[in-house]
């Protein structure tokens, strides 16, 4: 009884404005929901008309009840073609800043996750996909699931940026409760290489190779993964996000997990180098847990347990 109040008191949200390139998250919502038994709810975001200058009476905004209609019906349209049928899952439409409007409905709804596309490859579409999803996880305290255009079905290999930290652990262990489907799990550390000289930079990369070693086997243990999935390890040198982007493409990872650390204002704005590189470069769906969450979603890992809702 208690596994089934929590499944209902940490919905899925799904944010999607009807547009072609939200179909992959709908699909993503609908195996996550299938999955896990947690129910799906609907956030689309109507944007507000730009502000005229302050010398001119603003007009009054006749069209605003159709377009949220046009929006409204869009999104119901696109639920029953992706999914088949119609789940009978709740919209709520709102106005205002997408961002911002969803990072609240999923504070207020206790949301699991926030599902959204991730945008097309072409510039422009991905651009704004992406931008979208990171402005969201700067604002939210709920994970984001980013999923591009060409996600099928949830994932099986999954890529785990860790620098040691309690974001990265945490992203780690929601996204095995998140995705039963996982059957492979690359922890890979990337450490920084210093403009320094050959011989000094090799000193000290091996003191630190002593010192990560065991922080890797550290995280591996208190992940404590199923023994249905394969948990292996690497440690790079260099750039993080292009070591990170290369090692998902020899892995085959069909998703990268991401933690966002840092809670200051320029922290919270930067999101992380890392998490904005993969965000903005990823070919395959991102799993990004900023360290906002940890106040909630960080709690059932807070005693060496994982989720007690895991199927």
């Amino acid at each position: 009884m208690q596994d089934f109040v929590l499944k209902l008191s940490e919905p899925i949200l799904l944010a999607t404005h009807g547009m072609r390139d939200a179909d992959a998250a709908v699909s993503a919502a609908d195996q996550l929901s299938e999955s896990t038994g947690r129910p799906v709810r609907v956030i689309a975001v109507l944007e507000p008309p730009p502000l005229v200058a302050s010398a001119f009476v603003p007009p009054v905004d006749h069209s605003w009840l159709d377009r949220r209609n046009t929006l409204l019906a869009r999104v119901q349209k696109q639920i029953v073609d992706v999914v088949g049928h119609d789940p009978e899952w709740p919209i709520d439409v709102r106005t205002g800043s997408p961002a911002l409007t969803i990072a609240n409905v999923a504070a207020t709804v206790n949301a699991v996750v926030i599902v959204m596309g991730l945008g097309q490859h072409h510039l422009i579409e991905r651009a704004i996909g992406s931008e979208t999803a990171l402005h969201t996880l700067r604002l939210a305290c709920a994970p984001v699931l980013a999923v591009p255009p060409t996600f099928t079905t949830l994932p099986q290999r999954a890529l785990v940026a860790t620098d040691f930290g309690d974001a990265a652990e945490a992203a780690a262990q929601e996204a095995l409760a998140l995705f039963p489907s996982l059957t492979h799990l690359l922890l890979l550390h990337v450490a920084p290489r210093w403009d320094m000289q050959p011989t000094a930079f090799a000193q000290w990369r091996e003191g630190y190779a002593r010192q990560a070693g065991p922080a890797m086997k550290r995280m591996i243990d208190q992940l404590d993964a199923p023994f249905t999935v394969t948990v292996s390890e690497e440690i790079r040198d260099g750039k993080p996000t292009r070591q990170i982007l290369a090692a998902a493409d020899e892995f085959d990872a069909q998703l990268f997990i991401v933690g966002s650390k840092g809670l200051s204002f320029v922290d919270r704005m930067l999101v992380g180098s890392t998490a904005s590189g993969i965000i903005r470069g990823a070919r395959d769906a991102v799993f990004a847990f900023p360290i906002a969450a940890m106040a909630t979603h960080g709690a059932r890992y807070a005693a060496g347990g994982k989720e007690t809702s895991r199927t």
